[in-house]
């Protein structure tokens, strides 16, 4: 039995121990130079590094810190761009264009300034969305949404009489335009981020496409559903080709920042 037992230690020669906190690292555990010797002592093993072994010394509160400051330094630029973009939206929507020789469903639909600025919207998230990543694009869309929002309850008075002063306006308007555009944008964000590709030109304009799509389709049958003064279903289509018509010449725009706006490794090259 002895003689069997040494027979099997010399052929396994090495033992082996896996580290699974590191990725199931193998680290030399025990080695021995003569297995007759006898059992091996603790002294014997050769324990992988404390950094492998323990996740190495703990972090300072420096680097604890840098990679949020570090995320929030990327998110200054792009939440204070929506945020101007969102605020002309709110500024100008009272603002109508005067389309005389327009056909009667164009005129019909009301359309204002703040309908040219929502495309430009969405193009600021679809380039932050192309330089960082989608969870970068949810955070811009969701810090410039809310700066808007909190600009605009400390100043309840202002909205009261914004909204008496304009006829199309209604609480249930804004609050239909807030659910809307967020809506809208979360979907911008996801088509965007699933077509990026060589084609530099897809992501953009399938995220648009989608963003102007489900805006005009939620908007206004919830703002203006049951409304006798306004034939909503003609105003949400031609919003929609407005919407997108304005989606394609911003193309242009896009293609011209493209080298300033490089995707960060790990965003697909695109």
């Amino acid at each position: 039995m002895c003689t069997r037992l040494g027979r099997l230690a010399r052929n396994w020669g090495v033992v082996k121990a896996y580290d699974y906190r590191n990725g199931a690292h193998r680290a030399l555990a025990l080695q021995t130079q003569d297995v007759s010797s006898g059992l091996r002592r603790v002294n014997d093993a050769v324990w992988p590094p404390h950094e492998r072994a323990y996740g190495g010394p703990p972090e300072s509160m420096r680097q604890r810190f840098s990679g949020p400051a570090l995320v929030l330094a990327r998110l200054i630029v792009p939440v204070l761009l929506l945020s101007t973009l969102l605020g002309a939206a709110y500024l100008f929507t009272d603002a109508l264009l005067l389309l005389p020789d327009a056909p009667r469903a164009v005129q019909n639909a009301m359309l204002a300034r703040s309908d040219l600025v929502l495309p430009m919207a969405w193009y600021a998230i679809h380039l932050c969305n192309r330089r960082y990543g989608a969870p970068y694009a949810f955070a811009q869309l969701l810090a410039g949404v809310g700066i808007v929002a909190l600009v605009a309850l400390i100043n309840p008075g202002d909205i009261n009489s914004w909204i008496n002063s304009s006829p199309m306006l209604s609480l249930r308007a804004m609050l239909a335009f807030g659910v809307a555009f967020l809506f809208a944008s979360f979907i911008g964000i996801i088509f965007f981020d699933a077509a990026r590709g060589p084609r530099w030109w897809a992501a953009p304009l399938a995220a648009s496409f989608a963003a102007s799509l489900v805006f005009s389709a939620v908007y206004y049958p919830a703002a203006f559903a049951g409304a006798d003064h306004l034939p909503w279903t003609d105003s949400a289509l031609v919003h929609f080709i407005v919407f997108f018509g304005e989606s394609i010449a911003l193309l242009v725009p896009y293609y011209l920042l493209r080298p300033a706006m490089r995707p960060l490794n790990g965003m697909n090259g695109y």
